[in-house]
């Protein structure tokens, strides 16, 4: 027999530290390392020469190796499992017996054991629960339609390998070992299956399906999930009594949209009768594509007219009249402020032009030219005045901030806006080139009801204006701000909303489809909680008419039989007379 290659034991070395029952070899395979065993066999890990190939061997326990009864089920039940080929099922290559021991040699999986998984994290999250599930479901539906039924679907059977994503279920084989020296009158230490997974049946000891796998598939689905198994009592009598007569608790999932879908799933999964549960694999597999669908993980079925979120309409309806009302609202408050700043600024304009007109007049009647030229300067410290100029009646400038036009014919300036117009007052809006803005005020000045001139004062507008615009945006702010919390929690209260029509919406479709068995899990108190409550004792009562039906049916079946069997008693009957009358004669 080839030697192991020297590369294969340097990648594949064994544990430096060996039990000394392990053999190094078993017929042509090479033991390298024990890497687990269990209540009937050992595994190791082990080459194939012949082939070159890396794999694991489950080899029987000495002591349950040398009674015939068990060595031959194990060979059997061996056998039967490798007839299956499954992506989610470990591949079986060889079963026989090697030096007086049974073995089964296996695909090598590199991964850990769920069980490992979940003593580590506790629980799974329902995104990875769901898509481990799909794989499991789908490699059980495979099994069962080979007839062949697990019995023992625990974490410990399910490896998951290294890539974190793909899951494959082990121990078909010997999983039913016990349950085939039952029959011949034997009996191992170990419990048949796990108590924790073991099916109402199982416990009972009654005839074992593919739905006692349904069973134990549930409570491995709702360990993921909630880290603990439904039922676990003090000891296997108190435990065993559990799972036949106590209701499993309510699931509890991060994913509010799909809570009463695998409420459902877990809930009919569990059924203490086998006939309420799922009676194919395939079942779970659509329940479980269903709710990848609703996760927004799976293929999307959806098709017709386009579907439009309630929540995504009533936000956008809310933000759009709000935003309205709010533009509405601001375009008012920023035109009234205006209206009343510029008045405001107007009126102090007008004030200041009063105001030097009275202080100027009696210069210009006199014709102190000192004296007029000494009040323009002193008003050139107002900080808000430009410019102040004073002329005669044709135009000729009297005095001026600005000395060098002294003398000058007053030339208005080209680009202004009248704004305002009162008693001969006029006041011009104008933008200088650095975007300045002034008001230009022109007065008459009158003394006596004699008109001596006109007064031209420019001042500027900046304190106005920046007061608009400090108040349009802190309106502007104020607005996104509303905008902000109104979005939000109308955004919030229509995804409750909206969530609440579609988990009836889901509901009613599975009643649609036979499922009357669908409840929706509630503790709100108000018109929601009255519609759920109400939806639950609508599916209560379909659902036990439909016992009711069926009941009927299988009573009226039994007198139909009755009266078949009477009938045929009664023909027979004759027919034994009319032969013993045809002796006679």
């Amino acid at each position: 027999m080839a030697d192991i290659p020297k590369e294969a034991m340097e990648k594949h070395q064994a544990r430096p530290e060996r039990r000394a029952q392990i053999p190094k070899k078993l017929g042509r395979y090479r033991i390298l390392h024990e890497v687990g065993r269990g209540a009937t066999a050992f595994v190791y890990k082990a080459y194939d020469p012949q082939l070159d190939r890396f794999l694991a061997i489950k080899v029987l326990r000495q002591e349950l190796a040398q009674d015939d009864d068990y060595r031959e089920a194990f060979l059997k039940e061996a056998r039967l499992a490798a007839q299956l080929t499954h992506p989610g099922i470990v591949t079986i290559y060889d079963v026989g017996i090697a030096d007086a021991k049974p073995y089964i040699a296996m695909e090598l999986l590199e991964g850990a054991t769920l069980e490992e998984i979940l003593r580590t994290q506790g629980k799974l999250n329902l995104r990875t629960v769901v898509a481990m599930s799909s794989q499991l479901s789908r490699a059980l539906n495979y099994a069962h339609k080979q007839g062949v039924v697990h019995r023992d679907i625990k974490p410990g059977n399910i490896v998951v390998l290294k890539d974190k994503k793909t899951v494959k279920l082990t121990d078909f084989g010997i999983a039913q070992l016990d349950e085939a020296l039952g029959s011949a009158g034997k009996h191992t230490d170990k419990v048949l299956g796990t108590p924790e997974y073991m099916s109402p049946e199982q416990v009972l000891g009654k005839p074992m399906d593919n739905r006692s796998d349904i069973y134990s598939f549930g409570v491995l689905l709702f360990r993921m999930l909630m880290g603990i198994t439904p039922f676990k009592g003090g000891d296997l009598g108190q435990l065993f009594k559990q799972i036949v007569k106590d209701k499993p608790p309510v699931i509890k999932v991060e994913e509010d949209k799909v809570q009463d879908d695998v409420q459902d799933l877990i809930r009919k999964m569990l059924q203490k009768n086998p006939s309420k549960r799922f009676q194919k694999a395939a079942m779970i597999t659509a329940e479980l594509a269903n709710i990848q669908q609703r996760l927004g993980v799976g293929k999307n079925a959806q098709s017709g007219r386009q579907f439009v979120s309630l929540r995504l309409r009533w936000t956008a309806t809310m933000a759009g009249i709000v935003f309205v009302a709010m533009c509405i609202s601001l375009a008012v408050v920023y035109f009234v402020q205006y209206r009343s700043l510029s008045g405001i600024t107007f009126d102090y304009g007008r004030s200041i032009a009063r105001m030097l007109v009275f202080e100027i007049s009696a210069p210009i009647l006199l014709d102190d030219t000192v004296g007029l030229n000494a009040v323009i300067q002193e008003s050139s410290k107002n900080e808000q005045l430009t410019s102040v100029d004073v002329m005669r009646p044709d135009g000729t400038i009297l005095a001026s901030t600005n000395e060098s036009k002294i003398g000058k014919q007053f030339v208005p300036p080209v680009e202004r806006d009248l704004m305002q117009t009162m008693e001969e007052t006029h006041i011009y809006k104008r933008k200088l080139a650095d975007k300045q803005i002034l008001f230009d005020i022109e007065m008459p000045v009158i003394y006596s009801n004699k008109k001596l001139g006109f007064i031209y004062v420019s001042f500027n507008a900046d304190s106005m204006y920046g007061a608009s615009k400090t108040t349009l945006i802190t309106m502007l702010a104020v607005m996104m701000i509303t905008l902000l919390v109104v979005f939000i929690i109308t955004l919030t209260l229509a995804k409750q909303t909206s969530a609440d029509f579609q988990r009836v919406t889901q509901a009613i479709n599975k009643i649609a489809f036979g499922r009357v068995d669908a409840r929706l899990i509630s503790q709100r108190n108000d018109e929601v909680g009255e519609l759920f409550a109400a939806f639950n004792r609508m599916a209560s009562f379909l659902e036990g008419r439909l016992e009711s039906e069926k009941k009927g049916k299988k009573v009226e079946n039994s007198e139909i039989s009755l009266k078949e069997a009477s009938a045929n008693r009664k023909v027979v009957m004759e027919t034994i007379e009319l032969n013993i009358e045809n002796k006679k004669e």
